[in-house]
C-alpha cells in the first residue's frame, strides 16, 4: 500500500543536479550543460568566412566549424574577442552528420558548476527574447540564460 505522499518524496529523490558551465556574458550567464560540449579550446577564427549570424569558421580537429557569438544571437553587438577567448565547441545533435559541429564564442573562462532548482529563479521578467535562447532565470541574483543549441546547430544547415 503506497502512502500519500511517498510519490512526491520518490520524485524530489530523482531530481539531480546538472552539470554545467556558467559562462559571463554580455546578455547574461551562460548556463550550458557539460554534456553538450565536446572541448573548450583557444578562439582562433577565420573572419572572412563570416556571414549571417556566423562570426566565421575555425578549424577543430581537422573539420571547420562554424562559430556563433550569443551576444549577436541575442540581438547586441559583436564583443572585440582577444587571445584569451575561447570557444566551446558542441557535438553535433541527434540526426545530424557525426561531423557537423558548432562553437560559440566566449570573452570569460567557464566555471563549472553543479546547477540545481534551489540556484535558478524565475520571474516574469526572465522571459527569452531571442529564438536562440532557450529559457532565461536568474542566477546568483544575475540575468542567465540557456542558449537554444538545437536552434543554434539549425543555422549552419
Amino acid at each position: 500500500m503506497v502512502q500519500e505522499g511517498s510519490t512526491q518524496q520518490m520524485v524530489d529523490k530523482t531530481i539531480q543536479p546538472v552539470r554545467c558551465l556558467v559562462v559571463p556574458s554580455d546578455p547574461g550567464f551562460l548556463v550550458i550543460p557539460s554534456a553538450a560540449v565536446a572541448e573548450i579550446v583557444p578562439l582562433v577564427l577565420n573572419e572572412d568566412t563570416a556571414k549571417g549570424n556566423m562570426l566565421g569558421l575555425m578549424t577543430w580537429r581537422g573539420v571547420q566549424v562554424p562559430v556563433y557569438s550569443m551576444e549577436v544571437l541575442a540581438g547586441l553587438s559583436i564583443p572585440v574577442f582577444g587571445k584569451r577567448s575561447k570557444a566551446f565547441v558542441f557535438f553535433p545533435w541527434k540526426g545530424m552528420d557525426k561531423n557537423t559541429f558548432f562553437a560559440i564564442a566566449t570573452l570569460y573562462d567557464p566555471r563549472p558548476k553543479l546547477l540545481s532548482s534551489d540556484d535558478i529563479k524565475a520571474s516574469d521578467d526572465d522571459q527569452p527574447e531571442s529564438a536562440f535562447i532557450r529559457a532565461s532565470f536568474r542566477y546568483d541574483g544575475e540575468p542567465a540564460l540557456i542558449p537554444d543549441l538545437q536552434a543554434i546547430s539549425q543555422q549552419q544547415v
